[in-house]
Order: C-alpha cells, then sequence, then structure tokens
C-alpha cells in the first residue's frame, strides 16, 4: 500500500473519534445551555457508542456488498455534511438526531479504515499496521476531547464542529484518489456461531470481564466532567479537557502489549492486575482536589487500556476457530459496556451522588476480577497438570 494511503486512513480514523468523542468535555455546557438533564446530555455519548455495539453482529449483511473506498467516501461525506449541521444547529432533539444519525454510520466507517489496512498491507506488516491503527485511535480520542474542550472556551462551542466538519469533507475528496481495493470483508454470525464461540468459556468470561471494564471507563470519561462543574472551581471547557490527557498513555500501552504480558508472565494475569489499577483510581476520584483528579484519570487510563490491550490481543491469539466472529462478539461487548456506562449511571449520580456513582464502578469493576480471576486460576491449573 502507498504509504501516503496508508497515513490517510490514520488521519482518517483520527477524525472519526474527533466526531465521536467531541461532545464528551462539554456535555456540562449543553446541560445548561440547552437546559436540560444530566440524562439527556449523556446521550451525546450513547447516542454514537450505541450503533457500534451492534455493528459486527449487523453490518456484516450489508458492507461487503460495497467498495472500501464508496464506503469510505460517503462515510466521511455524510460525517462532514452532519458536523457543519450540528454546528449551525440549537434545538436538542434536532442535535441527538443528528448525533444519531452520525453513529449509525460509524461502524462502516471504522470497519473500512481497517479493510482497507489490512487488505493493502504487506503480509508482513498487517499487524504493526494495524497496531499502529489502535494507537492512532486512542490519539484521536484525546485530540477530540482536549480541543473541543480548549476551542469551546476561546471560540464558542459550534467553532471546533464547525472546523470538524470542514476538515471531514477535505478528507471525503481526498480519499476518491485512493485506489480501488476490493470490498469489506464481512462475518454473518448465526445463532450457531454464537452459541460454538461461547462454548470456549475464556471468550465468554473475556467478552464478560471487559464489558464492565469499558462500562466503568466511559462512565468515568462522560461523568467527570459534570463532577468538576458541581466543585464550582471556574470550570472550564479547556480545564475539562486538559483531564483527558492521561488517556494518551493507552498509545504507550497499545504499542507494547507483547511486553506487558511478558512482564506478567500470564495474559490473564496481565488483565487482572490492569483492573485492580483502575479500581485504585475509583478511590482517588473521591477528592475534591484538581491534581490529584487529573492524576486519577492518568491511573484509569493506564489500568483501562492494559485491560483492554491485553484482553483484545489474547482472545485474538487463542481463538483457533471462529476467528473473525471471536472477535466480533468482543467489539460487541465492548462497545455495549461503554454504550450503557455513558448515560446509566446517571440515574445513580443524579439520585445518589457522587460517592453512589464510584461505588456502582467498584462493585462494577469487582464483576470484572471475578470473571479473570476464575480465567487466571484456570491457566495456573492447566500449566501445572501439564
Amino acid at each position: 500500500m502507498a504509504r501516503a494511503n496508508l497515513y490517510l486512513m490514520y488521519v482518517a480514523a483520527i477524525l472519526a473519534m474527533c466526531v465521536m468523542y467531541a461532545t464528551q468535555p462539554i456535555q456540562p455546557l449543553f446541560e445548561k445551555m440547552l437546559e436540560i438533564s444530566r440524562f439527556q446530555a449523556s446521550l451525546f455519548t450513547t447516542s454514537f457508542l450505541a450503533p457500534l455495539a451492534v455493528a459486527s453482529i449487523v453490518y456484516g449483511y450489508f458492507l461487503e456488498k460495497f467498495s472500501i473506498k464508496n464506503v469510505l467516501f460517503y462515510a466521511f461525506l455524510s460525517f462532514g455534511i452532519l458536523e457543519i449541521l450540528f454546528a449551525l444547529s440549537s434545538g436538542y432533539y434536532l442535535l441527538i438526531f443528528i448525533r444519531g444519525i452520525q453513529g449509525l454510520i460509524a461502524p462502516a466507517a471504522l470497519t473500512g479504515i481497517m479493510s482497507y489496512i489490512a487488505q493493502n498491507s504487506p503480509s508482513g506488516e498487517v499487524g504493526q499496521n494495524i497496531g499502529r491503527y489502535v494507537g492512532v485511535t486512542i490519539i484521536g480520542g484525546f485530540i477530540a476531547r482536549f480541543l473541543s474542550g480548549l476551542f469551546t472556551d476561546i471560540f464558542g462551542w459550534r467553532f471546533f464542529f464547525l472546523a470538524l466538519g470542514i476538515s471531514l469533507l477535505m478528507l471525503a475528496f481526498a480519499i476518491q484518489k485512493i485506489s480501488q481495493d476490493g470490498s469489506i470483508n464481512s462475518i454473518k454470525p448465526t445463532l450457531h456461531d454464537a452459541k460454538e464461540v461461547f462454548k470456549i468459556k475464556h471468550n465468554f468470561y473475556i467478552c464478560a470481564s471487559i464489558f464492565f471494564v469499558f462500562f466503568s471507563f466511559q462512565a468515568i470519561l462522560s461523568f467527570v466532567p459534570f463532577y468538576m462543574m458541581s466543585l464550582g472551581e471556574n470550570f472550564s471547557g479547556s480545564k475539562t479537557g486538559m483531564m483527558y490527557l492521561g488517556y494518551v498513555v493507552g498509545v504507550l500501552i497499545a504499542f507494547n502489549v507483547k511486553n506487558i504480558v511478558k512482564f506478567f508472565k500470564n495474559p490473564f494475569l496481565a488483565v487482572l492486575i490492569g483492573i485492580l489499577i483502575f479500581i485504585l483510581s475509583i478511590f482517588m476520584f473521591w477528592s475534591d482536589n484538581y491534581i490529584v483528579l487529573f492524576t486519577a484519570m492518568v491511573v484509569v487510563c493506564i489500568g483501562n487500556f492494559i485491560a483492554h490491550s491485553v484482553a483484545s490481543s489474547t482472545i485474538n491469539a487463542r481463538a483457533k476457530q471462529y476467528k473473525a466472529m471471536t472477535n466480533g462478539f468482543y467489539v460487541s461487548f465492548y462497545y455495549t459496556g461503554g454504550a450503557l456506562g455513558s448515560f446509566a449511571p446517571s440515574f445513580i449520580y443524579q439520585n445518589g451522588g457522587w460517592s453512589a456513582f464510584l461505588l456502582l464502578l467498584t462493585f462494577m469493576l469487582l464483576a470484572a476480577i471475578i470473571f479473570m480471576a476464575i480465567l487466571y486460576f484456570n491457566d495456573i491449573k492447566k500449566e501445572k497438570t501439564a
């Protein structure tokens, strides 16, 4: 694959993450500006994540009929037009409707990017290029949150979304110039396939564990801006955006999965340690000091990305059959947890406060630990009997 096309795919991944997460740090602003509830404000993220939860199950029946180039062009053209409309709109229901439509487009865009990279990389570089893609999406997630918050303080909330929309349109027309290479390789799961995948116990335990982990991760990312606003210490978009700086550590973790597993000598132990680090950060979030909260967010990201990076690589490495299906279900559990975590805790937070919210996340992470501990001790038994 031409190096320029590879870089274009990475730019596409960054901009897709910007579309996905740009609303997250300024949800408290939408709550105040639109005079809506905290639950309604949280739907700006949920409406985008929800389609990703079913993408690997549903989209396989449609995407393979189209070329990757056409899928990417129309996806990013639509993203751009909708982002500009979002920047020019004011009513809550119209804004949420636009986010929902973008959420439906997102699975096609992300699947198209990964398919293009996989199909057009030299055989020896596929894993490396996909690994870089994962790192780039993490960078995009940070850029989205940081710049959205910063530009909101400087120019108002509409500026970033307008600039993003124009960038997406430019990208769409740049995509028209890439070579026409194949269609998207999609999977079409059946009920029988699902049963076969989950007959392998570690598949279900890993998927269940990552559901609880990403539920908790998205909950923290979505509701920490509201908590900071409640502290009454000159809440600002840029101050909140800086909270997500710890997100960048995910890049280092994503590129060092093998070394992390090698250090802990067992992948399930590595995931277990990642979740324990995550729980440690939850206790730090009881503070009302900005520096402590900032540090807590860094610790959250370290724990989450260790758990996610190792879990995703392990479930793929151990899949002897139904490999694509296994990965598809992992992604579905991952984003289902994220979608629910971005709005469901709002009911606890609204009625029980920040402490009740943090207790909920602690219990969710303890459930993840139980699943992973079962896998770890089973692995140890197998090693002793081998």
